[in-house]
């Protein structure tokens, strides 16, 4: 776009593009609601709650999909620490 070139994601980085999507709208209120769900253990992240995975033993962020282990270690970011 700075180069005036053709680019075939332009739309997709254009400064006009539109950001309400559908998608957009569903995670926020999920994420709205996780932070607003009683639970005993919460992301270090932002504070959602989390839930069991019972398939892989591990606690899961459904708000920006951080994962701790069964004791609460840090497996997969963006949470930078363990489950307090």
């Amino acid at each position: 776009m700075v180069t005036e070139r053709e680019n075939p994601y332009a739309e997709v980085f254009s400064p006009s593009r539109n950001m309400l999507k559908p998608q957009l709208l569903v995670n926020g209120w999920e994420a709205v609601t996780n932070l607003f769900t009683r639970a005993s253990r919460r992301c270090p992240h932002l504070g959602c709650a989390l839930k069991w995975n019972s398939v892989e033993h591990t606690w899961d962020c459904p708000c920006h999909g951080s994962r701790f282990d069964a004791k609460g270690r840090l497996l997969d970011n963006p949470a930078n620490g363990d489950i307090r």
